[in-house]
């Protein structure tokens, strides 16, 4: 719950402007071992690691994709969302990471690569293992990565410029011993593999083996740092982008468009080249995506539980975007490992997430619930526990349905399991008056939204489990959390081949009258809505699990 007449800033982030120095520009040689610079061979297939990430750049080789609208996006978990029909072939989300995840490429044959801060790789799809700097201590961060031509190789980059080179990928040189303006932010491989350009904070080119240098920003006032480049099809120019969505072209590539003129909410953080090189897609740190030229939008990996949508501090922290890489098309491969469960809903939902975590679950679990909000539309109500006062939902409650998409497209759910019902049953505005779920308009409207919830947390083909309301002791009519909970009755009477009844009413009020306790057991908060851990745990867990266990197998398969 929110306090009544509660309210939050969404003001966005202003830009500032910055005066990096020049950066060094042309062709460099090859430097020794000193600068951490060699072809490997062999290396440590690591687990890397969890925590924020640097805003790590997009790196690109050239590929033979089929469209303008494919492409996925990375965050620093290991996490990827596809759009435009692009395939889904595995994530790191369940791994224990060392280092987080700084980027990632396609591979040609179908899937992809993603690479740590640390080097460690890991393969997806078609895309195959031939070493990573995961078992080398370096002097520098790995910050990106570009596969060879034929994905039968890559190459990684650390921040210092060090170049390392694994499969049929080629050591053409680096800046591993040169002492830097500005760190190096990411690469891309020419179309024939047979050369490499880095590229710096500042903008500063440096051009290797047959890459030909075309011109950089290195003597440029730039207001934000480059973060990231890509190259024409045809390797006669390349583009990089500043933070801010600032575009740079140089030989053969044009300008479609940026967003520097645009105060974003939170930073550019990497760029991809469509096939044809018609145009480009940015993507933000948030996962805002930007479409120029040929680009075609096909989906955003924001979800709004990001401020200023929603208040930082009261859900799940949501990792921050790293990497945007066109992709082929493909289906949506079943993943591997545990079941995963994603629980979504209200402050109940997430309540009941958390303790449910705590208890060691035998399943991979995540949390997308947004505390304040309902599958409602957001609009004003007067809470029964405050009849005297209007209620603001947070910005995100409206846009309800699009983050229950982003969890399910993000953490590819087996089951998902849903809990609402204390927003529902408040008076709410509707159609211009406030109603209850005593008006049948009103009722059909919030079982028309639990249809769509649950069609959506089907998307993929994943099972649903749908939770009855418990009654609540603030005021909140009994009545009308019968009539919500008969309105769940119908939703999974209607879709019973997926959906699932818990009767967390049952449970938690099995004398049909508010209980605080239960067998015992301390179950619900003072404020008469909430779970305590221990109503969670004890009474909740055990049958919840049961039914996880008998409805959940590992079915994630379909298109994009």
């Amino acid at each position: 719950m929110w306090p009544a007449n509660s309210s939050y800033d969404q003001s966005r982030m202003g830009r500032l402007r910055l005066r990096p120095s020049r950066g060094n520009v042309g062709k460099l040689g090859m430097v020794t071992m000193a600068g951490l610079v060699c072809a490997l061979s062999t290396a440590a297939w690591l687990s890397v690691g969890l925590s924020s990430a640097p805003a790590g750049a997009t790196t690109l080789g050239q590929h033979s994709l089929e469209t303008d609208s494919a492409y996925a996006i990375v965050d620093s978990t290991g996490g990827i969302m596809t759009f435009g029909g692009a395939g889904y072939s595995g994530d790191t989300l369940n791994l224990s990471l060392h280092r987080p995840i700084v980027g990632a490429a396609p591979s040609p044959n179908g899937g992809y690569w993603m690479v740590a801060s640390d080097g460690g790789i890991f393969t997806f799809g078609n895309a195959n293992y031939y070493g990573s700097t995961g078992n080398i201590v370096l002097n520098k961060p790995i910050v990106g990565m570009a596969p060879t031509p034929d994905g039968n190789g890559y190459w990684l980059v650390a921040s210092d410029g060090g170049v390392f080179a694994f499969g049929d990928a080629n050591f053409f040189g680096s800046t591993g011993n040169i002492t830097l303006n500005k760190p190096i932010v990411g690469m891309a491989a020419t179309p024939d593999g047979n050369g490499y350009w880095l590229v710096a904070s500042d903008g500063g080119i440096f051009a290797f083996g047959d890459a030909n240098f075309f011109g950089s920003a290195g003597n440029i006032t730039l207001n934000k740092p480059i973060v990231g480049m890509a190259t024409t099809p045809s390797g006669n120019g390349y583009w990089l982008v500043a933070s801010d969505g600032g575009m740079f072209t140089f030989g053969g590539a044009n300008y479609f468009g940026s967003t520097g003129n645009i105060v974003l909410n939170q930073p550019v953080v990497g760029m991809a080249a469509t096939p044809d090189g018609g145009g480009y897609w940015l993507v933000a740190s948030d996962g805002g995506i930007f479409a120029f030229g040929d680009a075609q939008f096909s989906g955003t990996a924001q979800s709004p539980l990001h401020p200023p949508l929603f208040p930082a501090g009261f859900s799940a922290p949501i990792a921050p975007v790293v990497a945007i890489i066109p992709d082929n098309p493909g289906s949506q491969l079943t993943h591997s490992g545990q079941l995963r469960v994603a629980f979504a809903g209200d402050s109940l939902a997430f309540y009941e997430g958390e303790y449910t975590l705590g208890t060691n679950p035998p399943y991979f679990l995540d949390n997308g619930s947004a505390p304040g909000c309902g599958f409602t539309n957001g609009a004003l109500l007067i809470p029964w526990s405050n009849p005297g006062s209007i209620y603001t939902n947070p910005g995100a409650c409206a846009d309800w349905s699009n983050q229950l998409q982003w969890l399910t497209d993000h953490f590819h759910p087996d089951v998902t399991v849903l809990q609402v019902g204390y927003w529902e049953s408040q008076y709410r505005q509707y159609n211009g008056s406030f109603q209850t779920l005593n008006d049948s308009d009103y009722a059909n409207y919030i079982q028309s939204n639990l249809q769509e919830a649950v069609n959506i947390a089907h998307t993929y083909g994943g099972a649903v489990i749908l939770n009855t309301a418990p009654l609540y002791n603030d005021g909140t009519p009994s009545g009308l959390v019968d009539d919500f909970n008969n309105i769940v009755q119908n939703v999974v009477n209607q879709n019973s081949s997926f959906v699932s009844l818990f009767d967390t009413y049952s449970l938690l009020d099995p004398s049909g009258q508010y209980s605080t306790v239960v067998d015992g057991v301390t179950a619900r908060t003072p404020d008469g809505v909430h779970l305590t851990q221990a109503g969670v745990s004890q009474i909740l867990v055990p049958p919840l699990n049961q039914l996880i266990s008998s409805v959940g197998q590992p079915i994630y398969a379909g298109t994009s």
